[in-house]
C-alpha cells in the first residue's frame, strides 16, 4: 500500500490520538511535534524487537528519514494537519499539541488498532518512567540512525528486521533475557520494557553497549 494513502493517514491518526491520550493519562498536559515523531519512531523500531516473528503494523505506514531534530516521517505532519483541522487536537499557548474536548472516533474497527494502541501506551509509559531526554538519547545512539548521519544520507531509515539497530538490540535482548531466565516470556510489555531499559542504561553507563 502506498505511503500517504487515505488508509495510512487513518491509521496514523489513530496512533497520534492514542499517543496524546496516553500522554494525558500519565500527566503530560501537551506534547511537542518532535516528541510525536520520536515516539512513533521508537514504537516502530522496538515493536519487532519485542514481538519477534509477528507482523509489525507500524512498518508499512512510516517512512523515517534523518533530520536535525531527530527521525522524521512526512506522514505525521499530514496527520497533525488533519486532526487540527477537524478539531480533535489543538495547539497550546506553548505551541504544543493537546487533545481537544471533541469525542474521539471509534478506531477499534481499524486493523491492528488495539495492538498499535497498546504498544504506544507501553512506549509512553517508559518515557514517563525514564524521562523523554534519556529515551531520546537512546534514539540518537541508534546504530541505524547514526549510520544515516555518518553517510550524510537523507534516505529512508531502514526500520525493517535485520537493520543495524535490530541486530544490536537483539544482541542485548539475548543477554538481557538470559539474565532473567524463563520469566522473560511471562512479562507483560510495560514490565518487560521497564526492565530492559534499566538493563540497557546500566550498560550504557558502564560503556558496555557494543
Amino acid at each position: 500500500m502506498q505511503k500517504g494513502s487515505h488508509d495510512v493517514l487513518y491509521r496514523v491518526n489513530g496512533d497520534i490520538l492514542s499517543a496524546l491520550k496516553t500522554s494525558e493519562d500519565i500527566g503530560w498536559e501537551s506534547v511537542t511535534e518532535f516528541s510525536v515523531q520520536r515516539i512513533m519512531y521508537i514504537a516502530s523500531v522496538l515493536f519487532s524487537f519485542r514481538h519477534e516473528n509477528e507482523f509489525n503494523p507500524f512498518e508499512q505506514d512510516y517512512d523515517f528519514s534523518v533530520s536535525l531534530r531527530g527521525p522524521f516521517s512526512a506522514i505525521i505532519p499530514r496527520s497533525l494537519s488533519f486532526l487540527l483541522a477537524n478539531e480533535f487536537i489543538y495547539y497550546t499557548d506553548h505551541k504544543e499539541l493537546s487533545l481537544s474536548d471533541r469525542q474521539m472516533p471509534d478506531l477499534y474497527s481499524m486493523p491492528y488498532f488495539k495492538e498499535r494502541k497498546d504498544w504506544i501506551e507501553s512506549i509512553i509509559y517508559i518515557l514517563g518512567i525514564y524521562g523523554e531526554e534519556k529515551i531520546y538519547d537512546f534514539v540518537f545512539r541508534d546504530p541505524q540512525y547514526q549510520d544515516n548521519i555518518q553517510r550524510n544520507s537523507i534516505k529512508e531509515i531502514n526500520i525493517k528486521p535485520g537493520n543495524k539497530t535490530d541486530i544490536t538490540i537483539r544482541k542485548m535482548k539475548a543477554a538481557f533475557e538470559k539474565s532473567l531466565g524463563s520469566s522473560a516470556s511471562e512479562l507483560e510489555n510495560k514490565k518487560y520494557l521497564d526492565m530492559y531499559f534499566d538493563y540497557v542504561f546500566s550498560k550504557i553507563l558502564r560503556g558496555e553497549t557494543e
